[in-house]
């Protein structure tokens, strides 16, 4: 959700960028009929009127950018009501320029538009909002031909009416150009956004389980422990865990690989479904995985691990026969301030030998200082025999 607002608001304030940057071009046009009007070539109150034409437009746009009127709209950045509003007010003040040849300086501005426009349309689009420019100026000739004939050179306007029309063509043409290279960019840039998050996923998850694998696991257990450290004065816990599937070898071996395959998806499904909320489980190796509880003393850690077990011992596995039930050993400890990770998996590795030596199916929490600090990361079960 914070991610969809945050994209909503990025292209808000993306199309009120493009928006100011409209009314740029439109300031220009302003300071062209304002020279024109320093030459003595058209009335002072005239650039007036079409100076507060656009500064209407530019605050209707702005208001609608703003309270989001705009997202209802079916082109929410408004693109093609701008650009063709925007030529009204150039219109009019190409209808009162008093000299025919000024008129050809105005379009040229006003036609600053239409590379607005090819950054969000297509070709046809384009050539459609072309049309309209052309179609505009020549209501404009019919227009001065009617009421000011004294300010049209009939005969000169057919060679502007085909050089504005191949102009405007030719814009349309390229603009199109640019906005498919453009979408094949974006095309492009989506399926490498695809190709990184499987990249991420090969990196970070296990193929069958989707669970984190064992380095993402162990790059969750050092932040905890960095957290942990942090942390020392507030007295909070982290409890780790080791979890095995007890026998699974007879599984594979008396079933098949794709019924243990299957099995072992619905113990990761149903260790992560009965997780709290920030705690975390991960797939260590085989049939191994490695629980992190987070603000957990020995006695919450001793009930989620009990919970867990029995959780699995409950499981109705599709895969094996009805009577058949999985059972897991869990060998769990408290992970300490200052303390490396390697000591604490160490001490949960040696609490899950105890309680495969119990006879399975159960639970052993085994405190600091029980044991030794290691010489290197445990190796997982799934690489040992006899559980």
């Amino acid at each position: 959700m914070e991610k969809s607002v945050e994209s909503v608001s990025g292209a808000q304030s993306l199309r009120l960028q493009r928006t100011l940057w409209g009314f740029l071009a439109q300031l220009c046009l302003l300071l062209t009929l304002a020279s024109a009007t320093l030459a003595g070539f058209m009335e002072p109150v005239r650039v007036v009127h079409v100076a507060l034409m656009y500064l209407t437009l530019l605050a209707a746009y702005v208001l609608l950018i703003r309270s989001g009127v705009n997202l209802y709209l079916h082109d929410p950045s408004m693109t093609g009501a701008q650009v063709m509003l925007s030529l009204l007010p150039a219109l009019y003040g190409m209808y009162h320029l008093q000299d025919p040849q000024l008129r050809v300086a105005v379009v040229l501005m006003a036609t600053v538009g239409m590379l607005f426009a090819a950054l969000a349309y297509d070709t046809r689009r384009l050539l459609w909002l072309g049309g309209y420019h052309v179609a505009a100026y020549v209501f404009l000739i019919g227009t001065l031909a009617f009421w000011a004939p004294e300010r049209l050179n009939i005969r000169a306007e057919a060679p502007v009416i085909l050089t504005y029309a191949l102009v405007i063509t030719m814009l349309c043409l390229l603009g199109g150009f640019i906005a498919g290279l453009r979408h094949t960019l974006r095309q492009r840039n989506a399926r490498l956004e695809i190709a990184l998050a499987e990249l991420r996923d090969l990196a970070t998850l296990d193929p069958l389980t989707r669970l984190p694998n064992r380095r993402a696991a162990l790059e969750q257990l050092n932040s905890q422990s960095e957290k942990a450290h942090s942390q020392r004065a507030e007295g909070t816990p982290v409890a780790v865990g080791l979890v095995d599937v007890d026998l699974f070898k007879q599984v594979n071996d008396t079933y098949g690989h794709q019924a243990g395959d299957m099995a072992l998806c619905r113990v990761g499904d149903a260790l992560r479904a009965s997780l709290r909320q920030g705690d975390f489980v991960g797939r260590f190796g085989g049939e191994e995985f490695l629980l992190i509880l987070n603000n957990s003393g020995p006695e919450a850690a001793h009930q989620a691990a009990e919970r867990l077990r029995e959780t699995v011992l409950d499981l109705q596995l599709p895969e094996l026969p009805d009577d058949y039930r999985l059972t897991i050993s869990v060998g769990i400890t408290l992970h300490i301030a200052d303390e490396p990770v390697e000591s604490t998996l160490f001490r949960a590795d040696q609490a899950l030998y105890e309680a495969k030596n119990r006879g399975r199916n159960t639970t052993v929490l085994l405190p600091p200082g029980a044991s030794g600090t290691p010489t290197s990361t445990p190796t997982p079960h799934c690489e040992k025999s006899g559980h």
